[in-house]
This record gives C-alpha cells, structure tokens and sequence, in this order.
C-alpha cells in the first residue's frame, strides 16, 4: 500500500472522515449584508439615487468586481452580493425602509413601554423595520431611510445605528 492510502485509512479510522474532507481549505464567510459592504456599495451604487431597480443591480454587478479586487469581499461572494441587491427596495418606485417606532415618547419624556428611558421623540424608544411605502411611513411616524435598500442594513446609515434594538 502507498503511504497516502495507508495515511488515509488511518485518517478515516481515527477521525471518522474521509481524508479529503480534512484537507479541506476554509472558505471565508460571505458577509454580503455587512456594514462595510454597504457603505463601500454607498458611493459607485447609492440607493437613494437609482433611477430602476435594474440599473442599482447591474451597478452592484460592476461594484462587486472592484469590492473583490480590493478585498472588501470574498471572490465567490459577488454572485451572492448581487442577489442580495435584487432583494433590495433600491430603485423600486414608491417604496421605503421604514424605521417604525415601537414605543411612544410620553409627556414627562420618558418611553411607555420604558419609563426608565429618556426620550425625545418616539424613534427614542425603540423600532422595528418594515418595507413599505412613504406615505404609510409618514403616517406611522417612522424615519425613511433612503440610502439602504434593506432592512439587513438599515442601521448602516442612522447615526450610530441609534434607530435599531
């Protein structure tokens, strides 16, 4: 026997694994969603200013070879940005990232579901993040989030992530 298969046969007896499962090679995450990509996505692709949906995928398309090429992805993860971007609201006419209070901002300016926390307005007390449309968020007393696409990152672009829980 050649000391591969000899090295193989002892690697499946002792580890329970056939040897090319041990060999391997660790594959990075595909963080598609992250922060980072979505303000390296804000500049070549920002959301706010696509004109069709369309056009703000095909845009990733193009970004994501360049995120890439500097190392703000993974090479097999630009096929899975670029789905992701087809999931977004970006481009779709009449649409919103709507960050919805969950609470209200009571008279003596504390939350009602916390009154140990201060607030000013009812964002103060918590939200939650819906697709939906302006007027529906205007009425809600949400904030529209016009640079994001998703509710996935939605806190990418609110001041310290403050509007998410």
């Amino acid at each position: 026997m050649r000391l591969s298969t000899v090295a193989a046969v002892v690697l499946v007896a002792v580890v329970g694994a056939p040897a090319h499962a041990a060999v391997k090679r660790a594959v990075a995450p595909c963080d598609v969603g992250s922060c980072d990509v979505a303000t390296a996505l804000a500049d070549p692709c920002p959301c706010e200013l696509a004109t069709s949906h369309a056009r703000y995928v095909r845009c990733v398309a193009h970004a994501a070879k360049g995120l890439a090429a500097d190392g703000t992805i993974a090479r097999h993860c630009r096929r899975r940005l670029v789905r992701f971007a087809a999931h977004t609201a970006c481009g779709v006419p009449n649409t919103a990232i709507c960050l919805v209070p969950t609470s209200t901002c009571a008279d003596d300016g504390t939350c009602t579901n916390d009154p140990n926390t201060d607030c000013d307005v009812d964002t103060d007390c918590g939200t939650q993040c819906e697709t939906t449309t302006p007027d529906k968020c205007d009425a809600a007393n949400g904030i529209a989030t016009p640079q994001t696409g998703t509710c996935e990152t939605a806190d990418c672009f609110s001041p310290s992530g403050a509007f998410l829980e």
